[in-house]
């Protein structure tokens, strides 16, 4: 490889990955309940329950949890605790983004595997959820770990069976059995389907596979079914079996063509990519055991996701690798015009928002209150003071030159001008958490106002109740006001002398739902949230 090339590449990986990972609070809402998980870890030492603030917790396993956790102990200090758990996302998105390269490489040949790397730095449904505390990443990095294990597992018996077992045990305790039974589907078709799967090398790297996943299998739940049966029972059977058929009712129903209609913006621009692919390179692409795989891995994979009950744009996360290796054998061959195109348009569209980035930094740096423009006023606080940060000022600099470099030195008509793309994304992610990184966090933080709820608190009382309060929420409450709660059905029955409600703004604010026994004592909000406000309720009964 140039070493132009690998210097833009490790810069490119870096500025993607590294913007973002501290600096701001816990986001709603994956971010906030998951550090809630993690901060109680830290706290109790307990990695065999899972709890949210002073409730078991199991719609997952711990291993990113575990992970976080261990971050949050050993760097912080210096860092706060939740900038520090959000490292172990920085390295699960690193290990996805070598396993990738190495994936193209193998499928493709030399230099593909930086080609990969960029194509999936250019989906935007990764730059939507990969940069968060979420057991996805965990899930994402497991997925394509196991991918690259089958595919060694062609000619490697132990080699292909270490990484597809460890692969598949990091997918397994990090969200449990959809990822290894993804997996496990498309080990078994493809001997089926590929002849160059039928082979006792094979068979031997799926028995070592078997071999490596049991620590995975077998501890974890072992451990947690001689703490509870229940517990086990209820992660096991409700959140796995019951949250993909239906039954348990658990997670975000899925809607009739959602998939088809996410699906394309998700993956954008691989899809487009990999039908370039299958149409110019036709048969030498689809003989290729790498192409085969990831095709056969992806369907399998989208299957699993059609039928499920539940659905969000995050779940899919791990099925972009497989798309992306078998999109890249089209950069080889991309023609000319198109390399000019998409060089061009990456440089206007992501030069134009990059410039409306720094042109809302200036007029807020020397108005110190954000502009008056349409539109900003419901999607931010505009009450948010603005203070001048040095670091964020060399940081996005820096993006900034990297960026102009990049395109200077790479630019038509090769066709790495097509890393245009990725770069202008990794610019347009780090400038918006450099530069308004604090004014996001104003916003989108629950700090001020669980510190405000927790100034409002009453000198006596015996405990908190809470009907319906989100997993986010119990979780930042828990963390910034050091608050538990106990889930109630009405408030008729609350053994507690104070009730936290989320509602409505458009809600009565004085508590009418709660009745004449209750009195309203505070109310708050997020500085960014228009909809939803807290309100605290205190007995009235003597």
């Amino acid at each position: 490889m140039p070493q132009a090339a690998l210097l833009a590449l490790v810069f490119l990986v870096a500025a993607y990955v590294v913007p973002g990972l501290i600096g701001h609070d816990p986001w709603k809402q994956d971010e906030a309940y998951s550090f809630g998980i993690i901060y109680n870890l830290v706290r109790t030492g307990d990695w065999v329950v899972p709890r949210l603030a002073a409730d078991p917790f199991m719609e997952k396993p711990p291993a990113y949890y575990i992970t976080a956790a261990g971050f949050a102990r050993l760097f912080s200090p210096p860092l706060q605790m939740h900038d520090a758990a959000r490292l172990a996302t920085g390295l699960y998105l690193s290990l996805t983004f070598l396993f990738t390269g190495l994936l193209g490489r193998e499928t493709w040949g030399p230099g593909y595997g930086v080609a990969a790397v960029l194509a999936l730095i250019s989906c935007i449904g990764l730059l939507q959820h990969g940069h968060f505390m979420i057991t996805d990443t965990a899930l994402l990095a497991g997925m394509t770990i196991a991918g690259y294990g089958l595919l060694l597992g062609r000619r490697s018996v132990w080699l292909g069976g270490f990484w597809i077992g460890t692969g598949a045990g990091l997918a397994f305790l990090s969200k449990g059995l959809l990822g290894p039974g993804i997996l496990g589907v498309t080990a078994l078709l493809l001997p089926v389907v590929c002849r160059t799967w039928r082979s006792r090398v094979y068979a031997g790297a799926f028995l070592a596979a078997a071999l490596f996943t049991l620590p995975w299998f077998l501890i974890w739940p072992t451990a947690l079914y001689l703490r509870s049966p229940e517990l086990f029972s209820r992660w096991l059977w409700d959140n796995n079996f019951g949250r993909y058929l239906g039954f348990a009712e658990l997670g975000p129903p899925s809607k009739s063509g959602f998939w088809l209609k996410s699906l394309p913006w998700i993956t954008f621009p691989v899809l487009p990519l990999l039908l370039w692919t299958l149409w110019s390179r036709g048969r030498d692409a689809l003989e290729r055991a790498g192409v085969r795989l990831a095709l056969l891995l992806s369907a399998v994979g989208w299957g699993v996701l059609f039928v499920a009950s539940t659905a969000r744009d995050l779940y899919a996360l791990p099925l972009l690798p497989p798309l992306v290796i078998a999109a890249t054998g089209a950069l080889g061959r991309m023609p000319l015009p198109l390399i000019r195109a998409g060089y061009w348009i990456s440089l206007v569209l992501f030069g134009l928002l990059a410039l409306l980035l720094w042109i809302l930094w200036i007029l807020m740096q020397v108005g110190g209150a954000p502009p008056d423009l349409p539109g900003l006023a419901g999607a931010m606080p505009m009450d948010f003071v603005p203070q001048f940060q040095p670091w964020a000022l060399g940081l996005a600099l820096t993006l900034q030159i990297g960026w102009g470099w990049t395109l200077w030195r790479f630019c038509p008509p090769g066709v790495a001008a097509l890393a245009s793309w990725p770069a202008g994304l990794a610019l347009v992610w780090g400038l918006a958490v450099t530069l308004h990184l604090p004014w996001l966090d104003y916003g989108k933080s629950y700090r001020t106002v669980f510190e405000s709820l927790e100034r409002a608190m009453p000198a006596r009382y015996n405990c908190l109740a809470d009907i319906g309060l989100r997993e986010s929420e119990r979780g930042m409450l828990h963390y910034f006001a050091d608050l538990t709660t106990r889930h109630i059905k009405t408030p008729e029955v609350s053994p507690c002398s104070l009730i936290p409600v989320e509602t409505k703004r458009t809600s009565d604010p004085e508590g009418g739902d709660l009745g004449a026994s209750w009195s309203l004592i505070w109310e708050g909000s997020r500085p960014a949230d228009a909809r939803d406000c807290f309100l605290l309720f205190q007995s009235v009964q003597p």
